[in-house]
């Protein structure tokens, strides 16, 4: 059964979010709250979903522009009228497409992408879910190679996984002059595993900076460095 629609209120706006496609997530927004964007002007959002990663870079810098791309028809659609409904409405541009076969007149200072990570699982019941979990039409390798045809020579990336699946994702972006600068483990909470990982390179290598994010403490409340990151956005935290 498909998740039904739901609306999530962030502080600067809000996101129709499920069915089509899948609800926000804790770690998504924590992804988007970390991206460490500076001077990225022209932005490409792989696999947009709902709109979430453009709008809260949008809302940390005002000169961005954002082209955000979603393969599924239905879902591409939702985001356009979020965006329609949006303050950032002026910067981010929804294009329904696949980024394997995407035409662009210039590459982007910035590529992000909170890719689908599930490979040869049962296939979800829902279509648009399946796509968006499932990595067997964007796989790390695919992602990789995008990333590496559509960004320029001094810019920037990010990409969501879980620890297995970066490691492929790493793999295969070195091998295409693709480097970590900084990592961020999502742990949930003190003592657990590593949930995701949180990927911020170019193609220059350097030393790689690695940090811990815990989502909540050990008495079961938000974290500290979750709830600073999250601040801006987040209607909970004052």
């Amino acid at each position: 059964m498909a998740e039904s629609r739901s609306i999530f209120q962030f502080k600067q706006f809000q996101l129709a979010h499920g069915n089509p496609g899948l609800k926000i997530s804790t770690e998504a927004c924590l992804f988007g709250a970390w991206i460490p964007i500076s001077n990225s002007l022209q932005t490409l959002d792989i696999g947009t979903g709902c709109g979430l990663l453009a709008h809260m870079l949008c809302q940390k810098s005002p000169d961005l522009r954002v082209d955000a791309l979603e393969i599924i028809p239905e879902v591409a659609e939702l985001a356009q009228q979020n965006v329609e409904q949006s303050p950032f409405k002026e910067h981010i541009r929804v294009f329904q497409g696949d980024i394997k076969t995407l035409h662009v007149g210039q590459p982007y200072d910035l590529i992000i992408c909170n890719p689908p990570f599930f490979s040869n699982h049962l296939a979800a019941t829902d279509s648009s879910k399946q796509a968006a979990i499932h990595a067997d039409h964007l796989s790390p390798d695919d992602l990789a190679q995008a990333i590496h045809h559509h960004l320029t020579e001094l810019g920037h990336f990010a990409v969501l996984y879980p620890p297995h699946e970066m490691g492929i994702f790493l793999q295969a972006a070195e091998k295409r002059g693709l480097f970590a600068n900084q990592i961020a483990h999502i742990i949930p909470k003190p003592g657990a595993k590593v949930l995701r990982q949180m990927l911020w390179g170019s193609r220059q290598k350097m030393d790689i900076s690695v940090e811990q994010i815990h989502i909540r403490d050990e008495q079961g409340n938000y974290h500290l460095d979750f709830q600073e990151l999250l601040k801006p956005y987040y209607l909970i935290f004052p």
